[in-house]
């Protein structure tokens, strides 16, 4: 499955890049990727391993939001 958020309260490239590395560690993600100019997030993921509520609680738990 794919699914496509924002993410709020990034302010450069390094928290893209920290929120990228936070998805593809989660098991179950199969790719990610974090656009700081558009604060979209792109995950393909295994949903019968991990919940979109979890992909988006790893991002919250870096400190970020998610809409």
């Amino acid at each position: 499955m794919k699914i496509q958020f924002k993410i709020t309260n990034m302010t450069c490239t390094s928290c893209a890049l920290v929120n990228e590395k936070s998805l593809l560690k989660a098991k179950g993600v199969t790719s990610a990727k974090v656009d700081f100019k558009s604060g979209l997030a792109e995950v393909e993921f295994d949903e019968t391993t991990i919940s979109q509520k979890h992909i988006k609680e790893l991002i919250t738990n870096n400190g970020y939001g998610v809409i």
